[in-house]
């Protein structure tokens, strides 16, 4: 059969040999349900600790790295007097927050700390603490016995540590407080960050305003601390990220990347025994969880339930169609040369290709609608790529 072309792509569309009975798109649904708690298994919660004097910046840092203002929106769970756990449903991390690391009180801060931390050391991963933070700041150019203290016991729990300098001004290579900092905590912190996690006022000689000094240092943060995160709280990290900033976008597209390598592979498995492309629709399943499972990564109030509306929209309100424009009209601009094997059997190569294809389109499409800065909502970003696609 010759390839798809834009000229023949009328006589190319298939139709499904019949419409799905009411048990078999029960099946499906079944189906896409299990895959999604298949998926979904191996993926905790990510906690971090995020420690430091009070007004160094903490909740300000927080708001420039992570999504939906948590330090403004989460609810703090106090666990001892000093330390509270904050949240935000629907945002699968947990910021364990100090009160503020005081001279006065840092035995009692400390111990809460190290208790918590200790506590936390079970037998469950998602409890864990996954990175700590340690919160300098900069201007002030001194670090303190107990900020060390503490980043010598967090090290000694097996917890990693950064250092976070915040509101850094100067980045220059040769920044001496920088040095100093590096050398006093070799060996205890896996990095030293510096941070500008606001837009701060640019002066002339006589005090006039005359611009602003960028956010900087956020990018590095992202990424350091998503080194040291292990691979089960990664996606929880990817979907808490603030999309806004270059690192967050990237790490979503990197666990994005990650659900459409396991879901194309549940597809090859499917495709395994070579079927009908007509009956290509047994691949849904597995595509509405990629789907959804993306769009959480991309930080949108979805859940598991939000799976069996994606279906439904692959599935279609005209089931006769909907293959041949899915599998023709679709395929054929997300994988050039795929129309050559429209009429054969729908192989594992070609199953693991057509979903991987939608997959990645459908990342195309929400990082196109951010970088137009419009708001991610499901049912948009569906509409896009069936646009994109075509149907």
């Amino acid at each position: 059969m010759n390839p798809v072309t834009e000229k023949n792509l009328g006589e190319c569309f298939i139709v499904v040999r019949s419409i799905p009975s009411a048990d078999s798109i029960l099946k499906l649904k079944d189906d896409a349900l299990g895959f999604w708690d298949e998926i979904s298994k191996k993926h905790k919660k990510a906690n971090i600790l995020i420690c430091g004097k009070t007004g160094v910046g903490k909740s300000t840092l927080i708001n420039a790295v992570f999504r939906d203002k948590l330090a403004e929106t989460g609810i703090g769970r106090p666990v001892t007097q000093k330390l509270s756990v904050v949240s935000v449903d629907g945002v699968p991390l947990n910021i364990l927050d100090t009160k503020g690391l005081e001279l006065e009180d840092y035995q009692v801060i400390r111990d809460g700390i190290i208790n918590e931390v200790r506590r936390r050391r079970g037998h469950d991963g998602d409890d864990y603490v996954h990175v700590a933070w340690l919160c300098i700041a900069e201007p002030g150019k001194r670090i303190e016995d107990a900020e060390f203290q503490l980043a010598w016991d967090l090290h000694e729990l097996g917890v990693k540590v950064i250092v976070v300098l915040t509101k850094s001004h100067s980045f220059i290579m040769a920044n001496e407080f920088v040095a100093i900092v590096k050398a006093k905590f070799e060996g205890l912190a896996h990095a030293v960050v510096q941070t500008r996690a606001i837009k701060t006022p640019r002066y002339d000689d006589d005090e006039n305003v005359v611009g602003a000094y960028n956010i900087r240092g956020i990018d590095e943060l992202i990424h350091v601390s998503y080194e040291v995160i292990p691979e089960a709280q990664q996606q929880a990290f990817a979907n808490a990220l603030n999309i806004e900033t270059k690192e967050g976008l990237q790490k979503k597209k990197e666990e994005a990347a990650k659900i459409i390598t396991v879901s194309s592979a549940a597809a090859a498995a499917i495709g395994a025994t070579p079927i009908p492309f007509s009956d290509a629709i047994l691949l849904f399943p597995v595509q509405a969880t990629m789907i959804v499972k993306i769009s959480t990564i991309f930080g949108m109030s979805v859940t598991k339930s939000s799976v069996l509306p994606v279906l439904t929209t692959l599935i279609g309100s005209s089931t006769a169609t909907l293959v041949g424009k899915t599998v023709v009209t679709g395929i054929m601009k997300m994988v050039p040369g795929l129309g050559s094997f429209i009429g054969g059997a729908l192989s594992a190569t070609v199953a693991n290709r057509l979903t991987s294809a939608m997959g990645s389109t459908y990342v195309d499409v929400l990082v196109s609608l951010t970088e137009e800065g419009r708001p991610l909502e499901l049912g948009e970003a569906l509409n896009a790529l069936k646009n994109k696609i075509g149907l």
